[in-house]
């Protein structure tokens, strides 16, 4: 019962049928009219099927399938399509296996069918998707490159492999000064620093060298957040080739317009050809052949043998100047025509280099001036006919006047469609530029994080990245997830994604870090607008800097051991110079005396002077013992060696063995509850810390002050307490007393190695105690030790 349930309540087919073409059903479940629309009698009753409902594209590959699998006894698995009763298609998978007689003789099929149309229609989606975005990517015009602040490639998006120099992909990782030339360099450079000063767009244009062609080169040049620089390249060739033939096309018109132009002519000095049109060859006196409107070609020496012989030196000379100085000149010279007539000429002509500053062509235009020579040489002889070529000259100029209104008028609407031209070209740019900034930045953060996009209500409609299915973000975005209901991310870190969505709506790029899952991201968001120019969605960029983080930390942590390192060695460096200079100069005085004062009489003296080098020798032991002790801790050398006995026996000795050192009228006094306290500590360690503290409070003291020993106890621990009247501590190094090779700032007249406090803290701590202290300057200082009553041995 409980299996005839499970199988009634499944979500799909539950079969077994014959092996024939029909799939003959012998049983098949009631969730077979949810997939198919027909039930489970309609098969059982062979009204319809299994066969018929399967598309006949899929129908023959579902045979073929299910047979292969049945000779080599394995299971099969199908994906196919059927056509559902209502007329819809719907996609099917399908999972079952042969069962066989004890002959191995395949009596029939048994499987499970289940419904993948709605997977199938999210993986067409998601394929139409992941289209549109690489066809959007070889959209891209330009070149877009990443460099840090040293000038390295970082990153390289180059639209369909297009190269200037070299494979983009070889850039990656190299500097610019190993690609450009100097002179680029240079220029890039500077153009990061003024991005650093201006926070502006830099715009530098270029020429380089391509495969034996100039090319022409624009670079826009971003700064980043992150100190990185943003440069769009973009080749403008033939935007200057275009340039470079209207200011031609518009110099010849000048010439036109000022000369009356008959026709324009061009000579290329490189190949010594003038190129003119059919009337200038007549105009020149050529013949021509069937070419009426075309252009055609002669050389500079033909065109000289058609010159007038007394006009020849002086056309040679004129052009030749012109050239030398890349100018302009002006020409009326008198040609043979080969009926020998002779026609007056008035020539205009431009010279026009190449990059490198050589002449290599002259444009210009000639007009027949043997009218206007004519009518001079009888204006000369004849004033009436000097008024009526006045009046046929002013109808002219008012012909031309009328002319070049027109032509004006012309190029007035020329310029103006122009400028709309220009005005619509900059609109795409700047469509196309948002576009471009926004692949490019989902781009770069692919491979080290992830990116997201949020809506108004915070639900998320895309999230992509190497990352995301690490992460478990995997499938968010088909759901719309809301923010809230993203598992594995901390609340507080929701809250302040929420915060920086908010901003971005509001038209602002954030920049923030977060930290879940052991990862460290760095976040920019940036708003999306749509065809209205208004926020509809903001993109999330999250950039993976763990590693950056970890490394910083251990940059600091070095850092500060090397700053640690150098004040140590200052401060040791201060300290032996004076620490071991000043016994050493009395031990040296007091011996040259000693030898001075060998006669008798003297001895008293000589005693007096050997006390203080034995004084000198014992203050050097003391520093070379401060040492020696250091270098032991530090190795790893001082074992703790515990023994048990009574403190206040033991502290009494100490006081004993320290009355020497003691100034005029000090008093040492040991205060007590208890006549016995035992302990379990290291009896050398803790003489070392008694001593040390007691000899410092002497030491820091005045003459006839008081400086008491206290010993008590406290539930399992005991506290011991040094109490002077001495100089006191400053404020300001109260934080820094147990560190090696520091002392005070009011110490500096006191014989000190600056390491005793440093000892006596490590000494304390491998006994399992601890130590405090407080002071106050010119009043006195107190030190607190703080010690369990029983130590374990190990």
């Amino acid at each position: 019962m409980k299996l005839d349930a499970l199988i009634k309540n499944l979500p799909g087919i539950v079969y077994r049928t014959k092996n024939d073409k029909n799939w003959t059903a012998e049983f098949i479940s009631e969730g077979c009219f949810e997939l198919t629309g027909y039930h489970n009698k309609d098969f059982i009753n062979s009204r319809i099927h299994l066969a018929e409902i399967i598309l006949a594209e899929d129908f023959e590959m579902v045979w073929q399938k299910t047979q292969k699998a049945i000779v080599n006894k394995t299971s099969y698995n199908l994906e196919y399509r059927i056509k559902h009763k209502n007329g819809n298609i719907k996609y099917l998978w399908e999972q079952g296996q042969a069962i066989y007689d004890d002959n191995d003789q395949p009596i029939a099929l048994e499987g499970f069918v289940q419904d993948v149309t709605r997977h199938k229609e999210i993986e067409q989606k998601l394929s139409i998707k992941q289209a549109q975005k690489k066809a959007i990517l070889g959209t891209l015009p330009d070149i877009v490159i990443l460099y840090d602040k040293d000038g390295n490639h970082l990153e390289v998006h180059a639209p369909n492999n297009l190269e200037l120099i070299a494979s983009y992909n070889d850039h990656i990782g190299k500097n610019i000064d190993a690609i450009l030339p100097k002179k680029v360099c240079e220029m890039i450079r500077q153009a990061f620093i003024d991005c650093n000063q201006t926070k502006e767009i830099q715009i530098l244009e270029y020429a380089l060298v391509v495969k034996d062609r100039l090319r022409h080169l624009e670079s826009r040049i971003v700064p980043t957040d992150n100190g990185h620089y943003l440069t769009v390249i973009r080749d403008v060739t033939e935007s200057k080739q275009t340039d470079k033939i209207i200011k031609e096309n518009e110099e010849r018109l000048r010439l036109s317009l000022e000369v009356g132009e008959l026709g324009s002519w061009e000579w290329n000095l490189v190949s010594n050809k003038i190129i003119r049109d059919d009337y200038q060859n007549h105009l020149f006196g050529i013949k021509t052949t069937n070419t009426e409107g075309k252009e055609q070609s002669i050389t500079y020496q033909s065109f000289l043998e058609n010159v007038h012989p007394d006009d020849r030196e002086y056309i040679k000379t004129e052009i030749s100047n012109a050239v030398k100085n890349a100018s302009s000149y002006v020409l009326d010279y008198r040609i043979i025509h080969p009926d020998n007539s002779i026609h007056w000429l008035h020539e205009k002509g431009k010279i026009f280099k190449n990059t490198k500053g050589q002449s290599i062509r002259v444009i210009g235009v000639t007009h027949d001036i043997t009218t206007q020579k004519i009518a001079e040489q009888k204006l000369k002889d004849d004033d009436v006919a000097l008024r009526d070529y006045t009046e046929k000259l002013e109808n002219k100029v008012k012909e031309r006047t009328k002319e070049l209104t027109t032509t004006v008028q012309k190029l007035v609407e020329s310029n103006l469609s122009l400028e709309d031209q220009i005005q619509i070209t900059k609109s795409a740019e700047n469509e196309v530029k948002q576009n471009r900034y926004l692949l490019e930045n989902i781009s770069k953060n692919f491979p080290k994080g992830f990116v997201a996009v949020f809506d108004v209500d915070f639900n998320i409609l895309l999230v992509e990245g190497e990352e995301v299915e690490d992460l478990g973000f995997k499938g968010l975005a088909d759901s719309n997830t809301l923010l809230d209901h993203v598992i594995g991310v901390p609340a507080d870190v929701k809250q302040k994604v929420r915060y920086n969505i908010l901003k971005t709506f509001k038209g602002e790029h954030c920049s923030f870090e977060i930290a879940y899952q052991n990862r460290t991201f760095l976040v920019n968001t940036t708003p999306l607008y749509n065809s209205e120019n208004k926020i509809e969605q903001v993109l999330l960029v999250h950039n993976n800097i763990t590693l950056q983080k970890k490394a910083e930390f251990e940059i600091l942590n070095t850092l500060k051991k090397e700053q640690e390192l150098s004040e140590l060695k200052s401060r040791f460096i201060s300290m032996a110079s004076h620490e071991f200079r000043t016994p050493l100069s009395a031990i040296l005085s007091s011996a040259i005396l000693i030898e001075k004062l060998n006669k008798p009489g003297n001895e008293e003296k000589r005693l007096n002077h050997v006390s203080k080098i034995r004084s000198n020798v014992k203050d050097l032991v003391l520093i070379l013992n401060d040492f020696l002790s250091l270098s032991k801790l530090q190795e790893g050398k001082v074992l703790v060696q515990p023994s048990s006995f009574d403190l206040i026996d033991f502290s009494k000795s100490v006081i004993e063995e320290i009355e020497g050192i003691k100034k005029n009228g000090q008093i040492i006094t040991l205060k007590h509850q208890q006549p016995k306290i035992d302990i379990h500590l290291d009896s050398k360690l803790l003489k070392h810390i008694l001593f040390n503290l007691l000899s410092n409070a002497i030491k820091y003291s005045e003459e006839n002050k008081s400086i008491t020993l206290k010993i008590q106890t406290t539930n399992n621990n005991v506290l011991i307490e040094i109490i002077d009247q001495g100089i006191g501590i400053p404020k300001e190094d109260l934080d820094s007393m147990f560190q090696r090779f520091y002392r005070a700032n009011n110490t500096t007249n006191i014989q000190g190695t600056g390491l005793g406090l440093n000892i006596v803290k490590q000494y304390t701590e491998l006994m399992g105690g601890s130590i405090t202290f407080k002071s106050e300057l010119n009043v006195g200082s107190t030190f607190f030790i703080e010690f369990p009553l029983n130590i374990e041995k190990l």
